[in-house]
C-alpha cells in the first residue's frame, strides 16, 4: 500500500489550516461599545464600530459589525434594507443590492466578523484618512417582517 498520497494530502490540509489560522491571528480587532440600532418585540439589531487591522494583507479598515437576535421562540423571516450615507450622501438608497433576507431560528443570534466578506452583517465605515477620506456618516436599517 502506497502511503505517499495519504501523507501528501494530510500535509496539504494541515498546512492550509495553519495558513488560515495564521491569517486570522494576524488581524487585530478593536471594538467600541455596542449600541441598539433597531428593536421591536421580535428582533434586536445592535451595531459595534470595529477596527479590523489585517497585518497580513495590509488592510486597516473599520466596519460597523451587526448582531441580530431573534427575541422569540419562533422562527423569524425578515428583510433588512441598508441606507448607507458616506460623507452625507446616501450611496445605497433605493438599491436592491443592499436588501438582505434573513431567516432566524428561535433565539438565534447572527453576528458579523472582520473575516467575512458578507456585507449583510458588516457595514463598511472607513479606512485610514490618508488612503481614503470617505467615511460612513450615517446609516439606517429598514426592517420588514415577512
Amino acid at each position: 500500500m502506497n502511503l505517499r498520497p495519504i501523507i501528501f494530502s494530510f500535509l496539504l490540509v494541515f498546512s492550509f489550516g495553519f495558513s488560515l489560522n495564521a491569517q486570522q491571528d494576524n488581524i487585530i480587532i478593536t471594538e467600541d461599545q455596542s449600541s441598539v440600532i433597531f428593536e421591536d418585540q421580535l428582533i434586536l439589531i445592535e451595531g459595534t464600530l470595529t477596527e479590523c487591522d489585517n497585518k497580513t494583507q495590509g488592510i486597516d479598515n473599520s466596519y460597523v459589525i451587526l448582531k441580530i437576535t431573534n427575541k422569540t421562540q419562533q422562527a423569524r423571516n425578515f428583510n433588512i434594507h441598508q441606507d448607507l450615507f458616506y460623507d452625507g450622501v446616501c450611496s445605497t438608497c433605493n438599491s436592491d443590492e443592499y436588501l438582505f433576507n434573513f431567516s432566524l431560528t428561535p433565539g438565534q443570534v447572527l453576528k458579523g466578523t472582520c473575516y467575512e466578506n458578507n456585507q449583510s452583517l458588516k457595514l463598511y465605515h472607513s479606512m485610514p484618512e490618508h488612503l481614503s477620506p470617505v467615511k460612513l456618516t450615517d446609516y439606517q436599517l429598514s426592517v420588514t417582517h415577512l
